[in-house]
């Protein structure tokens, strides 16, 4: 039979364990998307450089849509 103290150290092994379960499935979601918020953070970018160079040649406004 276990005795109190084992049956703590378990509880306690076991709570670290969730943590670092949970840590390294925020590290796997964050390499997952990686990806996803450089191309997001480039396109940003590249409008931001677009809308300069459109300003700079006077043109006030251009309707387009990103998607086609």
């Amino acid at each position: 039979m276990l005795g109190d103290d084992e049956i703590q150290e378990m509880q306690d092994e076991i709570k670290m364990l969730e943590e670092q379960l949970r840590e390294r499935k925020r590290a796997l979601t964050e390499a997952k998307y990686a990806g996803i918020r450089a191309a997001v953070k480039a396109r940003q970018e590249a409008d931001q450089l677009l809308s300069e160079e459109l300003k700079a040649l006077g043109v006030r406004r251009v309707n387009w849509h990103p998607f086609i």
